[in-house]
């Protein structure tokens, strides 16, 4: 247990929902067992059962994130929402950036992802002027304004490769990662396994390396829950934000289509099921509150990791009371 870190925690806490408050957004709680945990692919939820007054089991999942539920809030009506909530992970999600169960700040506002990243530095302008704590990196660091950087961009200037041509020939992506990584590319790898093999090596680490980063415009085929980018429709308008070369938050211009969400839950769902892994169960409120959404931009800024760029922690379960531990170090 260490005391600093979590009353470092709790002001950031606080701060947070000063600063959300202040702009006018209204805070939600939403449920902590759901019918679906979520339908990314690579998200594993946890499992419970719920025994109604009839004696009869019914099968509930604890969050991977509040966004189902917020956007059913959005999609009766509600505008401008944040929410600070308990999330949960299951199958192996623990290590120094990972852990089971952390807090998930999200928000929503009408309009797209470019008015989410303004949002994202006006937040992160709030909280290293009000935080007790020692600004890291150097004061230079959080005073310039957030780096902005299309994806395509960055597969250019830190892998010399043309991402947009790769979309496009698999085999010259194929070719060019080679080259890139020097190393021989299994045939068998797609798009997105190359992709991310890039991504993990070369790109990331730059990320973020002189003030915050947002990396923007993600392949179509990677942004299940966002509007894709016209006229092409091969990027989607999604953005991360990169801090010294850790992911911190994840955005979308959200999709309302019903229709194309549905569609893009049931290729999840086959995908899942090719992988070995339980399909999810479709929220079909989620679905239908989709379509009644207007124009909206959202985000997920995991709080733990924001406190760890913002006080140099090294690992993550130094902000929990009680966090667990691999069997190998207990």
């Amino acid at each position: 247990m260490n005391k600093q870190r979590l009353q470092q925690k709790r002001q950031l806490v606080n701060l947070i929902r000063e600063f959300f408050t202040k702009q006018g957004f209204f805070e939600m709680e939403t449920p902590l067992l759901v019918p679906s945990p979520g339908m990314e692919v690579h998200l594993h939820g946890f499992k419970t059962e719920y025994i109604n007054p009839r004696g009869e089991m019914e099968n509930y999942y604890l969050p991977t994130s509040p966004e189902f539920a917020l956007k059913k809030a959005l999609g009766s009506g509600f505008q401008n929402v944040f929410e600070i909530s308990r999330v949960f992970r299951n199958h192996g999600e623990l290590g120094h950036l990972h852990h089971p169960e952390f807090n998930m700040l999200e928000w929503y506002r009408p309009g797209s992802y470019i008015q989410i990243m303004d949002d994202v530095e006006t937040l992160l302008d709030y909280l290293v002027r009000h935080l007790d704590t020692v600004p890291l990196f150097g004061s230079e660091y959080w005073t310039k304004s957030i780096k902005r950087t299309s994806i395509k961009d960055c597969f250019s200037n830190y892998a010399g490769m043309d991402l947009e041509a790769g979309l496009a020939d698999l085999q010259l992506w194929r070719q060019t990662a080679a080259i890139a990584l020097s190393e021989t590319i299994p045939q068998d790898e797609s798009f997105e396994d190359i992709f991310f093999r890039i991504w993990l090596k070369l790109i990331e680490p730059c990320l973020g390396a002189n003030r915050p980063e947002i990396v923007f415009d993600y392949p179509a085929s990677m942004a299940a829950l966002s509007k894709l980018k016209a006229p092409e429709n091969i990027w989607a308008e999604r953005f991360e934000l990169y801090i010294r070369g850790i992911e911190i938050g994840n955005a979308f211009s959200e999709l309302t289509d019903s229709e194309e969400q549905q569609k893009r839950f049931e290729d999840a769902n086959q995908e899942r099921t090719a992988l070995g892994y339980p399909p999810h169960p479709v929220d079909d409120d989620f679905i239908r509150a989709v379509g009644k959404m207007s124009p909206t931009g959202g985000i997920a800024i995991g709080v733990e990791r924001l406190l760890m760029a913002l006080t140099g922690a090294s690992d993550i379960r130094e902000f929990f009371l009680y966090p667990l531990v691999e069997p190998n170090l207990k």
